[in-house]
């Protein structure tokens, strides 16, 4: 008999043997041992046909037949698997490995809430990106700078590495390729993808609630010592606004920013940055902006009525008594403003009798309480404290009092100063 009828007949017994296993249950083993053995018998014919010098002619549906006997028993692994027997066949027959109807795989575990950790995997990157994008944002805000490029560029790298290891073909490829050398049990990638961006997330979402504000008190640090140590008004300037970008809750800096806009004679964008810090409880802004209101919006009502409000808050630090010193004094000069000279004299002394308290002599409040004792027509008294004024002057920001001092000691009929 030829070899090609030899081989057509094994294919139609191994699919008569397949179709009668498809239907048997439970399935006798002498059935599928037999099975197995044509397998084999199979393989054996279709070796030999590589060894003929010419290969015999088989029509296309025997191949394809065969093919699809094939993927039917690849499906039964698990049934294969529960045969006791199974293991003393091979161990009696040894079969070749590449002989795989011998040797069932055990079905994949399946990946542990694989589809919900996958879309929790994604949902926890795309918040990274956006954190990531926020951080760089805010770095990337005002003037550029070494560390401020930094700061711009490593978040979204970051975050663009661990997001395209899970939205990116490749990247999926990847990572599977280092997990598979790391971690033999697919069936825990999932929670493993979901653990490493759950860590990112969170270690994006302590930079942006505690690293950026430690960033910000960084770049208002250097801000602070530009401004009063080394007198660059301009990087103190660009400092204090960074640390702004990096921290809009950060009072403080509002109320520094406003004061190098007040140097710079911006008297618009300072009141606005004072009342900012003052929304923020930043009570020494208070001081400012009124003074602001008296000297440059005439607004004098305005400003007796932030700063009644400020003496009276109760956040305000008993202890500080050079917040309320301005305060007081700044209150005076207000109601002095108003031609409410009683309350003005009142509040001026009580800012006078915090004068021992506080450091440095302040001429401020005594020029002001000169100028009530003139509107009451109190010659004498207006005189000692203009002199009081003048000989209390020692800063530079006290030049305009000085000015004023001498201006009113210069004239022998001391007239009222009040505008």
């Amino acid at each position: 008999m030829r070899l090609t009828d030899t081989l057509t007949i094994a294919l139609h017994t191994y699919h008569q043997q397949v179709s009668d296993l498809m239907v048997a249950d439970p399935w006798p083993e002498a059935k599928v041992f037999l099975l197995l053995r044509q397998r084999d018998r199979i393989q054996h014919h279709i070796d030999l046909f590589t060894d003929q010098p010419e290969i015999p002619e088989l029509t296309p549906e025997l191949w394809i037949a065969l093919a699809e006997d094939d993927a039917k028993v690849g499906q039964w692994n698990d049934h294969l698997l529960a045969l006791k027997a199974l293991p003393n066949w091979r161990k009696s027959l040894n079969p070749p490995s590449h002989h795989w109807w011998w040797y069932p795989k055990e079905s994949e575990p399946q990946p542990i809430l694989g589809w919900l950790l996958g879309g929790l995997t994604i949902a926890l990157l795309t918040i990274t990106l956006a954190l990531a994008k926020d951080i760089a944002t805010r770095f990337l805000t005002g003037a550029p700078g070494v560390w401020s490029s930094i700061g711009a560029i490593a978040p979204v790298v970051l975050a663009l590495l661990a997001t395209g290891g899970v939205l990116t073909k490749v990247g999926q490829q990847l990572v599977d390729t280092y997990l598979t050398q790391r971690v033999p049990y697919p069936q825990f990638w999932p929670l493993i993808k979901f653990s490493l961006a759950l860590g990112l997330l969170v270690a994006f979402f302590f930079g942006h609630s505690a690293g950026l504000p430690w960033a910000a008190t960084q770049y208002h640090a250097a801000g602070t010592r530009q401004y009063f140590q080394d007198g660059q008004l301009a990087n103190a300037q660009a400092n204090f606004a960074r640390a702004l970008h990096l921290n809009p809750d950060f009072p403080e800096a509002n109320h520094d920013l406003a004061v190098t806009y007040e140097d710079l004679r911006n008297f618009t964008q300072a009141k606005a940055e004072y009342a900012k810090a003052i929304k923020g409880g930043y009570l020494e802004s208070v001081n400012n902006l009124a003074r602001l209101q008296i000297l440059t919006d005439k607004d004098y009502e305005s400003a007796a009525v932030s700063l009644l409000t400020a003496l009276q808050d109760q956040r305000r630090d008993p202890a500080n008594t050079e917040l309320e010193y301005g305060l007081r004094k700044n209150l005076g000069w207000a109601w002095l403003k108003q031609d409410r000279l009683v309350e003005a004299e009142g509040e001026l002394l009580r800012a006078i009798g915090l004068e021992e308290k506080i450091e440095g002599s302040r001429p401020d409040a005594h020029c002001l309480l000169a100028q009530v004792l003139d509107a009451q027509k109190r010659p004498t008294e207006a005189r000692a404290e203009w002199e009081t004024c003048q000989s209390k002057v020692s800063r530079p920001e006290d030049d305009p009092w000085a000015g004023m001092a001498n201006k009113a000691l210069s004239d022998t009929d001391l007239p009222n100063t009040q505008e």
